[in-house]
């Protein structure tokens, strides 16, 4: 923990704390210390904003679910809650910049010859043949997933099987529809 977040503790655990709080009741007492806590990490008062929300859903999720055991212990979880939403806000952005600048540095076409639009009609009629080969319940998983931009934690929920499950279950269906794509392909 660094000098900075020892500060925000202190300053977390200003006001007295209830596990019972309402929603109203966090934002009351941590928001503004939120928004602090985020700009320090990310420099960006919008970004900060963002992640002072996204940490006060969390935490009222897990209050809601008692997951957390002393009242004591709140503000030093809603502090920690904002870190880790930080530091996903900060790989997010690294991700975002990679793929926009390997784009940057794509040639660009001057001209598109018509034999090119026909290989992409051509490699998307496979990739629709190769998912409609695989089980129903494969594809509706992906189509949760990336058509739909399902949450995966309540992905997970909803089909009763903890999230690790379903990354290791969407990973595998990849593998096989990697595997028959290379087949299709190679054919």
């Amino acid at each position: 923990m660094t000098e900075s977040d020892d500060v925000t503790q202190t300053e977390m655990s200003d006001a007295p704390s209830s596990i019972g709080d309402d929603t109203a009741d966090l934002w009351q007492r941590f928001h503004r210390r939120l928004v602090i806590v985020g700009m320090r990490r990310l420099g960006s008062r919008a970004d900060a904003e963002d992640v002072a929300q996204e940490t006060l859903q969390r935490v009222t999720r897990a209050l809601n679910e008692k997951r957390l055991r002393e009242s004591a212990a709140l503000p030093g979880f809603v502090l920690q809650t904002a870190v880790h939403v930080c530091q996903q806000w900060l790989r997010k952005r690294g991700r975002e910049y990679r793929a926009l600048d390997s784009y940057a540095h794509e040639p660009v076409e001057e001209a598109v010859h018509p034999l090119t639009g026909l290989v992409d009609d051509e490699r998307r009629q496979v990739v629709r043949a190769v998912l409609q080969s695989l089980p129903h319940e494969d594809r509706a998983l992906l189509e949760q997933i990336y058509v739909q931009d399902a949450d995966p934690l309540q992905l997970a929920e909803r089909l009763g099987i903890t999230p690790g499950a379903l990354r290791v279950r969407k990973h595998r269906i990849l593998k096989r529809l990697s595997e028959s794509l290379r087949d299709t392909v190679i054919e």
